[in-house]
């Protein structure tokens, strides 16, 4: 049912006020004005007050109409209130302001805060005409709020007043102490703090007043302003100057004299300390210290810091020597790997060494303690073992490494391995190492079959040896799909798979089957002969291997042959039940009037179709029922339980090709099947009747399945190529036309879904153009239709009809085409189909040949 949606529109409608205007009259001359005089309301005045800030003034108590906006501090007249509102008169009208808006004194914005440099009078106004007779004394930090022409204001109290702004300050006013020298270019800064912002400098010996201190600072003033400058660059005297003629280190510790010459010590440098020159006197370099020039011996300086030896250590890698201590810096060299240096101390990443009697740097990364040493295994421990310093047995232990520890071992020393520990080399016993874990006993297994032994856990590993089968091995733990043994003193693996806790049967397991046969008979020999028991139908067995046409299997303790034709890897399943529901798998599928094909096919039907299966008859036909009641017999190999897939119709094949399964492959009940029914073996031929989407029609025994394309090869049959045109590869090609089809009971005629073996036969021969009448096995043995009859089993022709006896009734009971000596064509099991006559149940009921 649809829905809807109403939709509603408003309308609002807008009124104008209009002004009333005056009419006019109906006489020709203007009329005379009408004088109005102005009322004026006076308001009695309740004070003066002033704007907080900038104001809004509007024309009623409403905030409708804005008038103007007053500045902050503006002084109003007041004359009364009205509501939130407050009237105050602007050119004689009458406005209003916010009453919040209003102070009964004017509040200003501070500005800052400043000293009074003298005694200063205070004005009321800004104007030395309106004098309070009060003043405020010197170097009083006051508040200030803003200026008026030459005066700042000011708040005594509560209230604002005035002063003349040439007696304020940044800073207070400060005494004369003295004054001094500048003993060195000195900064002047503008608080007592090296941080602060620099004003300026002072140049060597320039005078300076002086102010007082503030800690290690001089009070000083500059350009008008106070700033400061460090107390210890100042001096009572100007310096004695000598120009700076370079800097040197103390090469130890040295004196400093007040003369030229070994006099009073007035100082000393420590090793490497930095000093500046002023010139030399005789064997003497001049110095200053503490302000004051001094002289140390010139031998006791140098142009370069002395580093004291640090360390011993190796190169690692060949290094480059550099000048100085960065990447950028001059190459001198490279040294060697495991080249030993003395260290002198280091400088940020690098290590400072003596090259050509000059100190220079390589990187600290590039060295160690100890050599380098190569990589030469990877050995396991195979007890608990010390690490120690040297390689003796004296050494320091610096722990225990554990059973099955992994080192990477870097050469030898005498009876001991090198190896890294915590960043450095240490050393663990040879003799307690080796390639392999050490691992624990865990079974005692026997081969089951001939195995190789395999250097590693991997397929691809060299083989040592094989072992025999049932032989007895101690295993040490598994690694992955392999079992560990020790071969010839070291680990060896061989497959987990090929091992067991008893001995191996005589013969290997090679799988399990289904029997598919009732009694299917256990013979002591790959042949017929003899009998030593039976398996029943649906028995899953254990096979050991095969032996032409015979899979050997085990009775009790013995083994024994089967038919391999009577095995299969799917259970045999029971028949369907009365009242089952079936579908069509096949467009034109047969439906027939009784459960023989003698005849015709009472009516086809359609793909899809659903029936109700009502009877089963044989292997071969149910009995149905179809949607409009009608009742038919149809052929199983047609019919499936599950919905056959509609989208993709039938497509013919090449029947007289090769369909061989390539892997163990599942089939499935239709295409559209979610898991596979059973499994096709690897290596079966199998006869397609169609193409249905990518998938082949197979049977299952009398059941259509579907197995998808890509699971089988598809090769040339030459046995059934056309050799000539002879009356017997006529026959022959008659009857490969059809491989594939349904065993069908009584047909004699594609036409009915399939044939019979005496009614393939019956076609087959006309088609060949030798005409003749239907006849059953029976009559063709014994009959003149076929001449030149046989019974060697190696007498047989291409071409030859091949009989068979005792098949499922007593005498001459199934019959087929020779394509060669060995193999012949027929309708037989549930479809027609090539078999050998050597198979076990083909030789087992041979009868003999004839010819055409």
């Amino acid at each position: 049912m649809k829905s809807y949606k109403y939709w509603f529109t408003s309308i609002t409608a807008s009124v104008m006020l209009l002004g009333s205007l005056p009419l006019q009259g109906h006489a020709d001359t203007n009329p005379t004005p009408t004088e109005v005089t102005e009322q004026t309301e006076t308001e009695q005045a309740t004070g003066t007050q002033y704007t907080l800030s900038e104001t809004p003034v509007f024309e009623t108590a409403d905030e409708t109409t804005l008038v103007k906006t007053l500045p902050a501090t503006t002084a109003v007249e007041t004359f009364g209130t009205d509501g939130l509102f407050t009237r105050i008169s602007i050119d004689g009208v009458y406005c209003f302001v916010k009453t919040t808006q209003l102070a009964k004194q004017p509040v200003y914005q501070k500005i800052d805060s400043q000293y009074i440099t003298a005694l200063a009078p205070s004005y009321t106004t800004a104007s030395i005409d309106t004098p309070t007779g009060k003043s405020i004394t010197q170097n009083t930090l006051i508040d200030t709020y803003g200026t008026s022409g030459d005066f700042t204001r000011v708040k005594q109290g509560d209230v604002y007043v005035f002063v003349s702004s040439k007696f304020l300050s940044k800073t207070p006013v400060y005494e004369t102490t003295g004054t001094q020298f500048a003993q060195q270019q000195t900064v002047i800064y503008t608080d007592a703090d090296t941080t602060s912002k620099q004003l300026g400098s002072y140049s060597l010996n320039a005078t300076v007043k002086t102010y007082g201190t503030s800690g290690t600072f001089t009070r000083v003033q500059f350009n008008g302003i106070y700033g400061f400058v460090l107390t210890k660059q100042l001096g009572s005297k100007e310096v004695e100057s000598y120009p700076l003629t370079g800097k040197k280190y103390a090469q130890q510790t040295t004196s400093i004299y007040d003369k030229a010459a070994t006099s009073s010590v007035i100082g000393t440098l420590a090793p490497n300390q930095s000093v500046d020159l002023y010139g030399t006197s005789g064997l003497y370099s001049r110095v200053r210290i503490n302000d004051t020039y001094g002289y140390v011996l010139t031998a006791h300086l140098g142009d370069s810091v002395v580093y004291a030896k640090t360390d011993r250590l190796y190169v690692q890698d060949t290094t480059p020597i550099q000048v100085e201590p960065n990447s950028s810096s001059t190459v001198l060299k490279h040294h060697k790997q495991n080249t030993l240096l003395t260290i002198y101390g280091t400088s940020g990443a690098y290590s400072r060494i003596i090259f050509r009697g000059e100190y220079a740097y390589v990187l600290t990364s590039s060295l160690a303690k100890s050599k380098v040493y190569a990589k030469t295994d990877r050995l396991y421990i195979q007890k608990t073992t010390p690490i120690q310093v040297e390689p003796n047995s004296s050494s320091t232990v610096l722990k225990h490494h554990k059973q099955n520890t992994l080192l990477t071992v870097y050469g030898t020393s005498g009876a001991y391995s090198r190896i890294i520990f915590r960043g450095e080399y240490a050393y663990v016993l040879t003799s307690s190492l080796a390639k392999s874990k050490v691992y624990a006993k865990t079974d005692r297994l026997y081969i089951q079959k001939t195995t190789p032994i395999q250097q590693s856990p991997s397929s691809s590993s060299t083989v040592l040896k094989h072992h025999q089968k049932n032989t007895r091995l101690t295993i040490y733990g598994t690694s992955g799909a392999y079992s560990r043994i020790i071969f010839r003193g070291e680990y060896a693996y061989v497959l987990t798979s090929s091992l067991a806790a008893t001995k191996a049967d005589l013969y290997a397991t090679t799988g399990t089957r289904y029997v598919t046969e009732d009694k299917l008979v256990v013979h002591p020999k790959a042949s017929l002969s003899g009998n030593i028991g039976t398996l029943k139908k649906g028995a899953l067995i254990t096979t050991y291997g095969k032996s032409g046409y015979y899979t050997r299997v085990k009775i009790g303790s013995r083994f024994g042959f089967v038919d391999s034709s009577r095995l299969g890897l799917n259970k045999p399943t029971s028949k369907a039940k009365v009242g089952t529901v079936f579908y069509v798998h096949f467009n034109q599928t047969p439906l027939f009037s009784a459960d023989v094909a003698y005849s015709r096919p009472a009516s086809h039907l359609s793909k899809g179709m659903k029936l109700i299966g009502l009877k089963s008859i044989d292997d071969d036909f149910w009995q149905v029922r179809l949607p409009n009641g009608q009742t038919g017999y149809v052929l199983n190999p047609y019919i499936g339980t599950s919905k056959p897939d509609m989208r993709y119709n039938e497509q013919a094949i090449n029947r007289s090709k090769v369909y061989t399964v390539k892997a163990t492959t599942s089939f499935f009940d239709t295409p559209t099947s979610p898991k596979g029914a059973g499994l096709v073996e690897q290596g079966k031929r199998v006869y397609p009747r169609y193409r249905v989407g990518n998938f082949y029609v197979i049977q299952s025994g009398w059941t259509p399945v579907y197995i998808p394309v890509t699971a089988l090869t598809v090769t040339s049959e030459t046995k059934v190529d056309k050799k000539n045109n002879s009356r017997g590869e006529k026959l022959i090609q008659a009857a490969v036309a059809h491989i594939g089809t349904p065993y069908t009971w009584g047909s004699q005629n594609v036409a009915n879904g399939g044939f019979d073996c005496s009614g393939l036969i019956h076609y087959a021969t006309n088609q060949a153009g030798k005409y003749g009448g239907r006849t059953n096995v029976r009559g063709y043995w014994y009959g003149a239709f076929f001449t030149n009859q046989r019974t060697s089993i190696s007498s047989g022709k291409r071409s030859d009809i091949v009989f068979f006896e005792n098949t499922y009734t007593d005498g001459p009971s199934h019959i087929g085409i020779m394509l060669d000596s060995k193999h012949f064509i027929h309708a037989g099991g549930s479809q027609l189909q090539i078999s050998s006559i050597y198979e076990p149940h083909w030789r087992e009921h041979f009868l003999g040949f004839k010819s055409m």
